[in-house]
C-alpha cells in the first residue's frame, strides 16, 4: 500500500527495503504468508491505488449432463493450489482527500519521522511538545495514524508496522472501523502481527479487539477470516483450533464467510491428516455448508472428498436447502454409490425426475390426468405462452415451484415469452443454464426459435451483459425469426444511433449463421458416413471441433447403429477394414468429448484380438485406460460416459431427458469400483478373448509351427504371448484394476488346451494346440518373464492343473478338487520376491 500522492525522494532508509513503492502486501506475499497479491502505487491526479487479486468465487454450475448444443459451453475447471484471497473492507482506490487535514503531512517526510517516533528514541528525543497522536484533539484520528503507518512501512518495512502497533497498543486511542482508510489500516496491522515471530503480538491484537468490542461495540475488520486463513495456509493445526475457539464467541464472521474459508482450503489434503478442517466445521456455531461445499468439490471432480464431507454434514443434521446445486452430486451418488443411503431431504431433491423405467409409476394427479385424457380422448392442454410468461414472472412462487406446476399439468413445451420470464428471474448465464437443464429433466422443451438459440449462444459465451440487454430490450422474440423485419430494423437503428439494439440484431444474425453451419455440418457428416468416406468423415469432424460446432444426437446414433448393423451382417465378426474405419471415427469423437458406448469399443478391441493385431490393440487399450484415469477431458476432473453405460439408478431419472449425449462422471472414481467404465470395458469376456487369441496363430502374422525353421516359430510365438502379458501388466501399472486370478486362470486354461491329455474339438483351440512349439517349462519361463515375476504356479502345481483340469472349465464353476493352494495367490514381481526372500 502507498498512501501518498507524489514520489518522496529524501527519505533515508534505516534498513534495505526490496521496493520503495511496494505495499506491505508485497512483504507478506511469501509462501508462508497470506497471499494478498501485489500492491501497486500510483501518484496520479491525487489518486492512491492498491491493486489486490480479487476473490475468485467459483460459481457452481450443473454441467454433468452432455447436450449437443451445450457440449462446448462448460469452462474447464482448473485445480489450483491453496491460494486464498483475503476479503477487503472498503475501496482499495483512495484519493488524497481521504486523509482529510493530513494530506499536507504526507508531503513532509521530516515531520513524519518526528511524529512517528512514538517512544522518543530518535528525531523526537529532544522534542519539547506532545506528538500529534498524543494531543487531545487528535484522539481517535485514523487518518493521522494511517499517515504515520504509511511512512513507517515505507522506511522500515514490517518492522515499521510493528512499531506503529506498539504505539497504538500502549495508547488505546483508536477504534474507528468505518472510515475509508479503516479497512486497509487494520488489515495491515493484523498481517504484520501474523508475520511476526513473536506470538504475543497476535495475543495483544486479540485483547485490543476485545477491548474495541466491549467498550465501543465495533469489531476489528476481518479479524477471524485473516487469522484463521493464515493459520490454515501455514498448517498450524493446533493453533487453528485454539484461535477458532477463542474468536468464535465475538468475531465469528457468519455462515457465508465461514463457508468461503472452508471452500478455499477444502483441497488441501494436509488439513485432513489431523482432522483440522472438519474440526473447524464441527465446532462452528452455525452449520450451513451442504449447498456450498458439496457442489464446489463435485464440480472439481473431487467426488471422494465430497462424499467424506457429506457424511460429516449428515451426522450434524444438515440437508440440501435447494435441489439444484446438489442435484448432479446426488445423482452420481445414487448411481455409483448406492450403499450411501440418501436422506429423505436428499431423495426429495431428486424426486422431480421421472421414476426409473423398471418401477411402477406413482398414482399422482398428473399420471391420472394422462390416463383419463387417453381414455376419454381429451388432448393435452395447449400452452398459452403469454399466460405462462406471467406465471413464471410472478414473484409469489419460486421458479422451482412454477416449473414443477406446469409439468404436473402435462405441459411438454413452453414458448419464448415464458423462457424470457425465466431468464429475467435467473441470476445470470450460469443460473439460466441450470433452469434450461431443469426444464429438460422435467420433460419440458422450449419451442425452437432464433430467440432461443440466441439465448443459448449468450449462455455459452457467459456474456451476462449482452444477455441482460436482450432480456430488457423492447424487441419481441418473434422479431428474431423474421429476417426481412430484422433487415429494416438494422437500417433504422443504424441511422438512429441505437447501437445497443443494433448489436443485438447483428449477434442474432451471427447465431443464425452458426445454426445453419451446424445443420449443414451434421448433414454433410451423415452423407459422407453413409458413403463410408473415411477421410471425408474425419475432415468434417475436425472442422466441427475447430469451429466449435456440436455433434447432433442423431448423427452420433447413426454412427453407433451402423457399427452394430455391420457387426451383425458379417456373422458377428468385425473385419479389419470396417474396424479401422470406426476406430478412426471413435478416436475423433473422443477428442470432442462425445462419449462412445463401451460396447462399441469392445467390438473393435475383440476384432483386433481375433485378427492378431496386438500392436494396434496395445495402443488402443493404453489410450482408453489413460482416457478414463489420467487424460483430462474438456471438463478437467471428469470423463464423459454414454447414457447406456450408466448404472440403472442413474438411467431412470434421466429416462425422460431428450437429446442427451451422455453424462460426465468424476475421474477419481476408483478403478476397483464395480461400475467403473474400465471394469465393463475389460470384463471377463474381453480379457479371456484377448488372452486366448494371443495363443492362436493368425494368418499372415503370429507364430507358426514350421519344421525347417523351428527357432523362428518359437520366437514368433514368444513375441505374441509375451506382448499380451506385458500389455496386461502395463495396464495394471497405469491404474486399471485387474483380477489376477482371472488372468492366471485363463492362461492356465490355455496351457490345459495345449498340453492337456484331452484333444480339443473346437477349431480355435485346435489351432492353439497345433501351433505350439514350446515345452511347458519354456512356456512358464516366458510368461513369468513377461510379467516381471512369478505369475504362474510352480511347475509341480502347474503340472497337476494341466493333468486334472477338465477343458472348458470356468473360474467360478471349478470343483474344489481342481483348485490348488497356490493358485489364488497374488503374483509377485521380482522386487517383491527379493524382499520376501530376505
Amino acid at each position: 500500500m502507498r498512501l501518498v500522492s507524489r514520489v518522496l525522494r529524501d527519505i533515508q532508509l534505516n534498513q534495505p527495503v526490496p521496493c520503495l513503492r511496494a505495499s506491505l502486501a508485497l512483504f507478506y506475499s511469501q509462501p508462508r504468508a497470506i497471499r494478498v497479491g501485489h500492491g501497486a502505487v500510483r501518484a496520479n491526479h491525487g489518486i492512491h491505488t492498491v491493486s489486490m487479486a480479487p476473490s475468485q468465487g467459483s460459481v457452481i454450475t450443473d454441467y454433468d449432463l452432455i447436450y449437443p448444443e451445450l457440449s462446448h459451453s462448460s469452462k474447464p475447471s482448473i485445480k489450483t493450489g491453496v491460494t486464498p484471497q483475503q476479503p477487503t473492507s472498503g475501496s482499495l482506490v483512495q484519493e488524497s482527500k481521504a486523509f482529510q487535514r493530513w494530506s499536507g503531512l504526507l508531503m513532509d517526510p521530516a515531520r513524519l519521522a518526528v511524529e512517528s517516533d512514538f517512544f522518543r528514541q530518535g528525531p523526537a528525543k529532544d522534542l519539547d511538545r506532545r506528538l500529534l497522536v498524543d494531543r487531545f484533539e487528535n484522539y481517535g484520528d485514523l487518518a493521522l495514524w494511517t499517515c504515520l503507518l504509511d511512512y513507517q512501512m515505507r522506511v522500515n518495512g514490517p518492522a515499521g508496522v510493528l512499531h506503529v502497533w506498539k504505539a497504538l497498543w500502549g495508547r488505546k486511542t483508536l477504534y474507528d472501523v468505518d472510515s475509508p482508510l479503516a479497512g486497509m489500516f487494520w488489515r495491515i496491522i493484523l498481517e504484520g502481527a501474523l508475520m511476526s515471530d513473536d506470538p504475543s503480538i497476535l495475543e495483544n491484537i486479540w485483547i485490543y479487539s476485545e477491548w474495541m468490542f466491549d467498550l465501543h461495540r465495533v469489531k476489528w475488520p476481518q479479524l477471524y477470516t485473516t487469522v484463521i486463513s493464515h493459520l490454515l495456509l501455514t498448517h498450524q493445526h493446533q493453533r487453528v483450533l485454539q484461535w477458532h475457539l477463542r474468536m468464535t464467541p465475538n468475531f465469528y464472521p457468519g455462515p457465508d464467510e465461514f463457508a468461503t474459508i472452508i471452500r478455499q482450503f477444502a483441497l488441501d489434503k494436509e488439513l485432513y491428516q489431523l482432522d483440522t478442517l472438519p474440526s473447524l466445521y464441527k465446532t462452528s456455531p452455525k452449520k450451513k455448508l451442504y449447498n456450498t461445499l458439496l457442489p464446489y468439490l463435485f464440480d472439481l471432480g473431487e467426488s471422494n472428498l465430497a462424499r467424506q464431507w457429506r457424511r460429516i454434514f449428515i451426522r450434524h443434521g444438515e440437508a440440501p436447502l435447494a435441489p439444484m446445486p446438489v442435484r448432479p452430486f446426488l445423482r452420481f451418488l445414487a448411481g455409483y454409490h448406492p450403499g450411501d443411503k440418501l436422506t429423505p431431504e436428499e431423495l426429495a431433491a431428486l424426486d422431480f425426475t421421472a421414476a426409473p423405467m423398471n418401477e411402477e409409476p406413482k398414482l399422482s394427479r398428473e399420471f391420472m390426468n394422462h390416463v383419463h385424457g387417453k381414455t376419454f380422448g381429451i388432448p393435452i392442454k395447449s400452452f398459452n405462452d403469454r399466460m405462462g410468461a406471467r406465471w413464471f414472472a410472478s414473484s409469489w412462487v419460486s421458479l422451482d415451484t412454477a416449473i414443477a406446476s406446469i409439468s404436473a399439468l402435462g405441459i411438454e413445451q413452453i414458448g419464448p415469452l415464458s423462457l424470457q420470464s425465466i431468464a429475467l428471474r435467473a441470476g445470470g448465464s450460469k443460473d439460466l443454464l441450470h433452469r434450461i437443464s431443469q426444464l429438460r429433466e422435467y420433460g419440458i422443451s422450449v419451442v425452437k426459435s432464433n430467440y432461443f438459440q440466441l439465448i443459448l449462444y449468450l449462455v455459452k459465451l457467459n456474456d451476462d451483459e449482452l444477455l441482460h440487454d436482450l432480456l430488457q430490450s423492447d424487441l419481441h422474440p418473434d422479431v428474431f425469426d423474421d429476417l426481412n423485419l430484422q433487415t429494416r430494423l438494422i437500417d433504422s437503428t443504424s441511422d438512429a444511433g441505437d447501437w445497443r439494439t443494433l448489436r443485438l440484431l447483428m449477434v442474432s444474425r451471427l447465431v443464425v449463421c452458426h445454426q445453419s453451419a451446424r445443420e449443414a455440418a451434421n448433414s454433410v457428416l451423415g452423407a459422407r458416413f453413409l458413403r463410408r468416406d473415411q477421410d471425408g468423415v474425419l475432415q468434417i469432424l475436425r472442422d466441427m471441433k475447430a469451429g466449435n460446432i456440436p455433434l447432433k444426437v442423431e448423427a452420433a446414433n447413426l454412427i453407433y447403429d451402423n457399427l452394430i448393423e455391420d457387426y451383425n451382417c458379417s456373422r458377428r465378426i468385425l473385419h479389419p477394414q470396417p474396424a479401422a474405419f470406426y476406430l478412426s471415427i471413435f478416436l475423433q469423437l473422443k477428442s470432442m468429448d462425445v462419449p462412445v458406448p463401451l460396447s462399441h469399443w469392445k467390438l473393435i478391441m475383440l476384432s483386433m484380438a481375433r485378427g492378431g493385431r496386438l500392436e494396434e490393440l496395445e495402443k488402443l487399450c493404453t489410450e482408453l485406460v489413460d482416457t478414463f484415469i489420467h487424460t483430462p477431458s474438456l471438463r478437467p476432473g471428469f470423463v464423459p460416459i454414454h447414457i447406456c453405460d450408466l448404472p440403472e439408478a442413474m438411467k431412470g431419472p434421466l429416462g425422460g431427458v431428450e437429446n442427451l449425449l451422455g453424462v460426465y462422471i468424476p475421474q477419481d472414481l476408483p478403478t476397483s469400483h464395480g461400475s467403473h467404465p474400465l471394469r465393463e470395458l475389460f470384463n471377463s469376456k474381453v480379457i479371456t478373448n484377448m488372452i486366448e487369441n494371443a495363443f492362436i496363430a493368425h494368418p499372415g502374422q503370429g507364430f507358426r509351427a514350421v519344421s525347417n525353421n523351428q527357432s523362428h516359430g518359437s520366437q514368433s510365438q514368444a513375441s505374441q504371448i509375451a506382448s499380451m502379458i506385458r500389455l496386461l501388466r502395463a495396464l495394471n501399472q497405469k491404474g486399471m484394476w485387474i483380477r489376477f486370478r482371472k488372468i492366471r486362470f485363463v492362461i492356465t486354461n490355455c496351457l490345459v488346451t495345449i498340453y492337456g491329455p484331452t484333444f480339443p474339438t473346437e477349431t480355435p483351440k485346435r489351432l492353439m494346440r497345433w501351433s505350439n512349439t514350446l515345452s511347458p517349462k519354456e512356456m512358464k519361463t516366458l510368461i513369468d518373464k513377461a510379467w516381471g515375476g512369478n505369475f504362474l504356479p510352480s511347475m509341480n502345481d502347474l503340472a497337476i492343473i494341466i493333468k486334472t483340469r477338465p477343458p472348458g472349465l470356468s473360474l467360478d464353476s471349478r470343483p474344489l478338487q481342481y483348485r490348488t493352494k497356490n493358485e489364488d495367490k497374488e503374483p509377485l514381481d521380482d522386487e517383491a520376491e527379493q524382499n520376501q526372500a530376505k
